[in-house]
């Protein structure tokens, strides 16, 4: 990676007005409404129901363009995957609307050669009608292929572990479509490559295209609105958690929670093949009035 390019690199703010249609959209791709009976989750597909957005697609909001690959970065983006994400609401995400988005580099911390490189963003959602904050999200990408780059500000604060003392509070299981991956880079805007083309995912060391991380933490949030929030979207102040091991789609994604009063712990895992996926996973709930 070319650091002083990167570090200098100039994020534009980027501007984007979805609609109730996106909105359906995006939950459809974590697969609501698999079950066209469960009015729990009818709302969020169906916008004869008083439709909600389901929190998580706040992450999807002003993504930015693809500029990893430019050649002038210098980054391996071929190798590049998600190592964290997190957002917090501070109000509730509307179905439809627009919104500006800033986007500042927060840190780039080199692991060594050939143990990769962390590059974390700090990311804010305005509304665009009253220029109010919407969300404040953090994402951390592992860059595998550029450790001995070199370093810049602050190392990020990370997750704290989850160790949970006995059995999950709920755990559920998601059966993935093999098209998942395809269906949720349309719906996120998040047009990465190794989730869709065969050849790039095998060069990158996988057998076949992979799933998005923020799918998982997608299905994760919809898992604890469904079992603590069912109907209250605007219950979830934040969501956080650990990529640490790539998917396919068509797996199952098993979801376990811990609850602690109005903080949710979780993790997930790829059922077929008991890896964990998600880990450190924290959600912060309004108290039920």
């Amino acid at each position: 990676m070319n650091l002083e390019h990167v570090v200098n690199r100039r994020f534009e703010d980027i501007e984007q007005s979805y609609d109730a249609r996106d909105a359906a959209l995006y939950a459809l791709a974590l697969g609501m409404g698999q079950d066209p009976t469960d009015e729990d989750e009818l709302l969020y597909v169906f916008e004869g129901r008083e439709q909600r957005a389901v929190p998580s697609m706040s992450v999807t909001l002003g993504w930015p363009p693809f500029w990893h690959a430019d050649p002038a970065t210098g980054i391996d983006w071929p190798r590049i995957l998600h190592g964290e994400h997190g957002f917090a609401l501070h109000r509730p995400l509307a179905p439809q609307g627009s919104i500006r988005a800033e986007r500042v580099l927060h840190s780039i911390e080199d692991k060594g050669r050939d143990r990769g490189a962390l590059i974390t963003f700090d990311s804010t959602l305005f509304s665009a009608d009253d220029g109010e904050r919407i969300a404040s999200l953090r994402s951390v990408e592992f860059l595998r292929g550029d450790g001995g780059c070199g370093e810049y500000g602050s190392a990020a604060p990370t997750l704290p572990p989850l160790s949970p003392a006995g059995a999950p509070t709920a755990t559920i299981d998601y059966s993935t479509s093999p098209s998942a991956a395809l269906l949720y880079r349309l719906a996120s805007r998040d047009m990465m490559p190794i989730h869709a083309d065969l050849e790039l995912a095998r060069k990158a060391g996988f057998e076949r295209p992979i799933s998005h991380g923020l799918n998982n933490l997608g299905l994760a949030c919809r898992a604890i609105l469904k079992h603590f929030a069912p109907r209250r979207p605007e219950r979830m102040r934040s969501l956080a958690a650990r990529f640490t091991a790539p998917t396919f789609p068509g797996e199952t994604i098993r979801v376990e929670m811990f609850a602690e009063a109005d903080t949710i712990r979780f993790r997930a895992w790829a059922r077929e093949r008991n890896v964990l996926a998600l880990d450190r996973g924290i959600c912060r709930l309004a108290a039920d009035d």
